[in-house]
């Protein structure tokens, strides 16, 4: 018996939220906290319509026993749906490239030091590498 590996999802790193999980550390002021929660908010709502469609399409094509060899079909809406979760995440993931801008904008240089070591850090315990902006 074969087992269908199924669509994986890479995990994605939010630094947006990094700051709020680590507000102590980053000592952020009310006001600034107030601005990255509202930052934040509009970053969530952005990112629903796609990381819905990629919960879909993971639901669909979860892993499991493979009883014969996938049809042409079967390997044509995987192929499908692999690029479907790609397309999502990197949607997601320029997404969260603004919102991190703009909640760095509201940090002194000291607290964007400090972010940016624990997004590293973050990253590093699994999340998908920091992508180039053009």
């Amino acid at each position: 018996m074969t087992i269908d590996p199924g669509i994986e999802v890479p995990k994605v790193v939010n630094p947006v939220n990094l700051l709020i999980e680590n507000r102590g550390a980053l000592e952020l002021t009310e006001t600034q906290f107030t601005r990255i929660i509202a930052i934040k908010r509009s970053l969530d709502s952005t990112n629903a319509p796609l990381m819905r469609r990629v919960d879909s399409v993971t639901r669909i094509f979860k892993k499991g026993p493979i009883f014969a060899d996938p049809s042409v079909a079967r390997r044509d809406s995987l192929a499908a749906a692999h690029a479907a979760v790609r397309e999502s995440i990197a949607g997601v993931e320029d997404n969260i490239a603004d919102g991190k801008d703009k909640a760095y904008a509201v940090l002194t240089p000291a607290q964007v030091a400090k972010a940016e070591q624990i997004e590293e850090k973050a990253r590093k315990a699994g999340g998908t590498p920091a992508r180039g902006r053009i």
